[in-house]
């Protein structure tokens, strides 16, 4: 299962239309407290994959909170290449891989694939 966690329009129609596409489950979450919700209801260890750019969210908060889940999903984080700051944050907070924008729209069929 995938839990995307972004709040760009843009962004989730892409993750979720690539999901469909690839007959993957998936559910999105646009506050910490929906992904937690999804964690808990996930079937098996996810997928979670945070847009680091999503505004209104503290996503290095989402990060923390899925490591710290039981299910121990592998977290993806994606936001922009000139982020330097914001990425390292996300490393320390536990992200399984931070990557920049264009190379997670490039990689995402095979990160979904993978899953």
């Amino acid at each position: 299962m995938l839990i995307a966690v972004v709040t760009d329009l843009i962004f989730s129609t892409k993750i979720t239309g690539t999901a469909k596409a690839l007959q993957k489950p998936y559910a999105v979450a646009r506050t910490v407290e929906k992904l937690a919700e999804h964690l808990n209801a996930a079937p098996e260890s996810p997928l979670v994959i945070i847009d680091l750019n999503s505004a209104g969210l503290d996503t290095v908060a989402a990060i923390r909170t899925a490591k710290s889940h039981p299910k121990n999903p592998r977290v993806i984080a994606f936001l922009s290449h000139v982020e330097v700051e914001l990425a390292q944050q996300a490393r320390e907070a536990g992200a399984d891989q931070v990557m920049a924008r264009s190379g997670f729209v490039n990689q995402l069929p095979a990160l979904l694939a993978a899953t």
